[in-house]
């Protein structure tokens, strides 16, 4: 069985502590759904800020998951 699956790793208390960080990734999620979706020029064109901008929420949102999956392996 993976390490990730192992009870020692995951159990009730650790998975209650980690939620705290579903309100933030909720958030970044939101904004990652609303650049994609609300993009008035399109994403054909390619501009350096479209990317920037979506190269940043995700960075943001994989540091949140990684941050969550180690705190939660220490605790």
């Amino acid at each position: 069985m993976s390490r990730l699956l192992d009870d020692r790793v995951f159990n009730k208390e650790t998975l209650l502590d980690s939620t705290v960080n579903l309100v933030p990734f909720g958030i970044l999620a939101f904004f990652l759904v609303l650049f994609i979706v609300a993009t008035p020029d399109g994403w054909k064109d390619g501009s350096l800020m479209s990317i920037y901008m979506l190269t940043l929420v995700i960075s943001m949102s994989w540091g949140l998951l990684h941050l969550t999956y180690a705190t939660a392996k220490r605790i």
